[in-house]
């Protein structure tokens, strides 16, 4: 059971609900079964009190003594009290019923000690002999002028209020055990509205930690419990992107890496099984060899490089420079590939001091790769413009070409590790497809943003934001 317990939540709350409830009726039923017991008790004593302040009051009015017994005897035959009237040397004088010697002496003791010590005028008292309830005792003497003429006292069970008493407690255990049976029927109703949820939940999970990211979680709500099956819906979908980017990215570099390395074990088997050693055919062979190692070189590099950057491991060397002779030293690096193709890049700005804090290794790279994929899908004789401009505390590079242009369909996915928009343009005529993954993480390690706009056939604008003063 214990076992059960600390697995179901259910369960759990249940029995957390019904204790409390437990606890809070039988408070309650205590609470009111003390507090009515109290009053009745109250009640009953304020209304034994009077009646003898009556009778009290009778005597010592002058009414004749015969009439008094008479009227005291009739009143008091029928009810479930003794009445007794004491001379003043506590000999009985009259009384509503016959009473024992043994009975007669126990209230003269009572009274005599009450009175003598000034005490209680009214007392429970457990009598213990011939009753099995607690009666109340209670005395009144009266005077005649300054002298005392005798003792009224009255013995009154208290059968009527121990049955009312009982028939009390009885109403209130029952509405007790009617308020928990409907409060475990409410509670046992609520925990399975709020569990059964969960446990479809917690099937579903199960599901997608076996590998299954296409089940569907139909759990809509807007309390909590909606709140994490739409967390678990997003943790599913974000789970299926890794999973197709995995998988996607193993393809890519599968293929990226194959290449390669067959051209390499292909042409040093030809080298290796050549009867003769041709110089002119090795060389060229050797060439392709060292070119195709290169080229896996920069893959891997460019892949650590990427993994460091997502994973925040790269440190920045930032320092403070102008940004408008930087970007010009870059397009004077690439001006060889730029006059091959005939093709214009300036650096444009309003402002030629224009002061920002990067690490001009890292923010280079970012903007050598922007540039050259501006240089390899420009046409000979277009044009690129870097624009540098200010927008409050940041920086803009906007780097524009007159290119072919990107299709709607590919701008949100070229971000992404080995996406090449142009599907049929083979490695050897691009990069290996990371190099806008390296600028995007490059860029947002700046604390900064990029973005791009383009138009096929039109051209394309690439925007680093970075922010003046990052240190």
């Amino acid at each position: 059971m214990i076992k059960i317990l600390n697995r179901k939540l259910s369960q759990k709350i249940t029995l957390f609900v019904l204790l409390i409830l437990l606890l809070i009726i039988s408070t309650m039923v205590l609470f009111s079964y003390h507090f009515f017991k109290d009053f009745y008790k109250e009640h009953l004593s304020h209304e034994v009190y009077e009646e003898l302040r009556a009778y009290t009051s009778m005597v010592e009015s002058g009414f004749d003594e015969e009439v008094i017994s008479q009227f005291i005897i009739e009143k008091n035959r029928e009810r479930h009290a003794h009445l007794v009237y004491f001379s003043p040397n506590f000999e009985m004088v009259y009384s509503s019923h016959p009473v024992s010697e043994e009975w007669l002496s126990q209230y003269k003791s009572w009274v005599k000690e009450q009175y003598k010590i000034d005490g209680e005028t009214l007392a429970y008292v457990d009598t213990g002999i011939d009753f099995h309830i607690p009666h109340i005792w209670a005395y009144q003497p009266t005077y005649k002028g300054d002298d005392l003429n005798g003792f009224f006292f009255m013995d009154k069970d208290t059968g009527e209020f121990e049955k009312a008493k009982v028939k009390l407690f009885i109403l209130l255990f029952s509405m007790g055990v009617f308020a928990l049976i409907i409060g475990m029927i409410l509670t046992l109703y609520l925990t399975k509205v709020i569990s059964m949820p969960l446990i479809k939940m917690g099937e579903k999970t199960r599901e997608i930690a076996k590998g299954d990211f296409d089940t569907k979680l139909t759990i809509y709500s807007e309390d909590e419990v909606g709140q994490l099956a739409e967390d678990i819906r997003v943790m599913t979908k974000q789970l299926k992107d890794y999973r197709d980017s995995k998988r996607q990215f193993i393809s890519h570099i599968s293929h990226d890496l194959r290449t390669p390395i067959t051209y390499i074990k292909g042409y040093s088997a030809v080298m290796k099984d050549a009867p003769t050693v041709d110089d002119k055919e090795w060389r060229r062979n050797l060439e392709v060899i060292y070119n195709e190692a290169k080229r896996m070189e920069y893959l891997v590099s460019d892949l650590f490089q990427l993994t460091k950057l997502e994973e925040g491991k790269i440190a920045l060397h930032k320092e403070y420079i102008n940004i408008v002779p930087w970007l010009e030293s870059i397009v004077a690096t690439r001006q060889l590939m730029l006059d091959n193709l005939t093709i214009h890049c300036e650096v444009v700005t309003s402002n030629n001091e224009i002061v920002v804090s990067i690490d001009q290794q890292r923010l280079g790279q970012a903007v050598i790769n922007i540039l050259e994929n501006s240089i390899r899908y420009t046409p000979k004789g277009g044009s690129i413009k870097i624009t540098v401009s200010e927008q409050d505390n940041d920086v803009i590079i906007e780097i524009s070409d007159t290119g072919i242009g990107i299709g709607k369909e590919d701008l949100p996915h070229i971000w992404e590790r080995f996406y090449r928009v142009d599907k049929s343009r083979s490695r050897e005529s691009g990069g290996s497809g990371l190099g806008l993954a390296i600028v995007k993480e490059i860029v947002e390690v700046h604390s900064g943003s990029v973005d791009v706009k383009s138009e096929e056939g039109k051209g394309t604008s690439f925007y680093i934001k970075i922010p003046k003063g990052v240190q």
